[in-house]
């Protein structure tokens, strides 16, 4: 019953929240655009780059799009729930990220013809709940920074804004140190690297081929840890008095 009324009172505070910013009705509808436009932009210059070459690490354009739009897709969720818990404050720009990642993932289909058996979807789905909670995670790790800092804001830019421009590009392409960070230490292989190499049948250097399928238990367990440390700062709280 408590985790029903808690569920129905963040969507009274979503629903509140677009209210509010339809009261800007121009300045609503063009931030959605904008959103498209700019992930537009991204992938253009993905087109423009792969022009000459055609390939970037054995990845075409189209299989860098679907590996993008995944990326994007997790994200547009991860900040309607946590950046919305965190500051109280709904991003309609997300709507821009969703009508983004479907168009390409419809496009990608048809230029790749995957197959979308029931298997994939139901894989596709786990994989976007489980790069939710990864990114959500790095979110509450970095607020729980606060904690001892009493500061967060840096920590962001130092940690979770790299790391998701790290995943608009296949991560054969960096070195094998990098490569490792983002499996084993900031496990953002996993939002969309690894579980895309199962959905294109790709295969995976340096790491076995069946890896992404990890993904869900990945954010599950990145998750609980990002849980636990924000829990033994909250012990530890103490207020700045402002």
């Amino acid at each position: 019953m408590a985790v029903a009324k808690y569920i129905g009172l963040y969507f009274k505070l979503v629903s509140a929240g677009i209210r509010a910013q339809l009261q800007y009705r121009f300045a609503f509808v063009m931030r959605i655009v904008g959103m498209v436009t700019a992930y537009t932009g991204t992938a253009v210059t993905m087109w423009v780059m792969l022009y000459q070459f055609q390939t970037l690490g054995d990845w075409n354009f189209y299989e860098m799009l679907f590996l993008f739009a995944l990326s994007i897709l997790s994200w547009g969720f991860c900040i309607i729930l946590f950046f919305h818990f965190m500051a109280m404050k709904f991003d309609v720009a997300s709507f821009g990220q969703f009508l983004f990642s479907i168009i390409a993932f419809v496009w990608v289909s048809l230029e790749l013809q995957i197959d979308w058996s029931i298997g994939k979807i139901l894989f596709l789905l786990a994989v976007i709940v489980g790069g939710v909670l990864i990114q959500g995670g790095l979110l509450v790790i970095i607020s729980a920074f606060a904690f001892w800092t009493t500061k967060s804001e840096q920590f962001y830019w130092v940690a979770m804004y790299p790391a998701r421009n790290l995943t608009y590009y296949p991560l054969v392409i960096y070195p094998k140190f990098i490569q490792w960070v983002t499996a084993f230490v900031i496990p953002f292989g996993f939002v969309n690297y690894f579980p895309t190499t199962v959905i294109l049948e790709k295969e995976t250097p340096f790491f076995p081929d069946y890896i992404g399928y990890f993904s869900p238990v990945v954010g599950v367990i990145f998750f609980v840890i990002s849980y636990l440390i924000w829990m033994l700062g909250l012990r530890r709280y103490k207020s700045t008095g402002s």
